[in-house]
């Protein structure tokens, strides 16, 4: 699988609180479970803070409609995803 950092853009303010609602209803199994497939598994999150709409989380998938179509159950929440394929050379600061 390729590794991909995923740029999320909520629709709009409410569209974020209501996804982290769903999000903080769901236990971590479950997360981890909606979020994994066959064909694309999101690794980590990173939400923003306050009105910031945009989220980050870094993926791998076999491509990036594998990755659209885990996230299916979300769009409604987001914008169109923006992708960013990254190599797996990775530089780790905190080695």
């Amino acid at each position: 699988m390729k590794n991909y950092i995923v740029t999320h853009t909520f629709k709009s303010k409410e569209a974020k609180a209501k996804m982290m609602e769903v999000v903080g209803s769901m236990s971590k199994e479950d997360m981890v479970k909606s979020m994994s497939g066959e064909n694309a598994k999101c690794q980590m999150s990173w939400n923003t803070p306050g009105d910031n709409l945009t989220m980050f989380c870094w993926w791998k998938g076999n491509d990036t409609e594998s990755i659209n179509k885990q996230l299916t159950p979300m769009n409604d929440f987001f914008e169109p995803h923006k992708f960013a394929e990254c190599t797996d050379d990775i530089i780790d600061f905190n080695a």
